[in-house]
């Protein structure tokens, strides 16, 4: 925790603390849906980054769970509030480095092999309504860690920022795709993603120990 959030009174922080329990509960709800939607439509069109795309969204949603948690404890119990965020932050850092092998991985298999993603109706639409809904609450989850001082929130800002770049990645790659026959496009990007995902992971991670 930041010197700033532990030095701002209770009575000040508990709005902050409800509304990054809003945040979780919605990033449950939302990135669940699109995720789940998204990792079908991309097994069925063997699109690396929409696939990838539909695993950090159903991850966030999962992660969201433990974010939703700590915020819920320390909002009742305010002197556990150092623990339960090293405790959140490592579970989102793990998250991220998970995410970012696997799609280093697939992208890499994807460029050996000359994987060619299929462009459908359903690939595009989860694309556009994904670009669409997730960067606000990205920004909205951003903005109330850094008035919060909490990492593990920033950490969950920056998996729900990806999940919006790679909705990006597969769109571009979909469309290079179908209109120029670029199959690079959709893993090259992937690969690009995965290092930001080891960055901030390894971020998230590396800091003091639970006491």
């Amino acid at each position: 925790m930041s010197s700033a959030a532990e030095a701002m009174p209770g009575a000040d922080r508990l709005p902050l603390l409800r509304r990054a329990f809003r945040l979780s509960l919605i990033s449950i709800a939302l990135s669940g849906l699109l995720g789940g939607v998204a990792v079908g439509v991309g097994l069925a069109s063997n699109s690396l980054s929409l696939l990838g795309f539909g695993f950090d969204a159903a991850i966030d949603a999962a992660a969201s769970v433990a974010l939703a948690w700590r915020f819920a404890t320390e909002a009742r119990h305010p002197h556990k509030t150092e623990n339960v965020e090293r405790i959140a932050e490592i579970v989102v850092g793990a998250v991220l480095l998970v995410l970012g092998l696997y799609l280093a991985i697939n992208a890499v298999l994807a460029l050996v092999n000359g994987s060619q993603p299929e462009v459908t109706a359903a690939s595009v639409a989860i694309s556009i309504i994904s670009l669409i809904a997730l960067p606000p609450l990205a920004v909205a989850k951003y903005r109330t860690a850094r008035a919060l001082g909490s990492g593990a929130l920033r950490a969950d800002s920056i998996l729900t920022g990806v999940a919006a770049v790679l909705a990006l990645v597969s769109l571009i790659g979909l469309l290079l795709t179908e209109a120029f026959g670029v199959v690079w496009a959709d893993a090259l990007g992937a690969l690009v993603v995965s290092g930001v995902l080891f960055r901030e992971g390894f971020l998230s991670i590396r800091k003091a120990p639970i006491h």
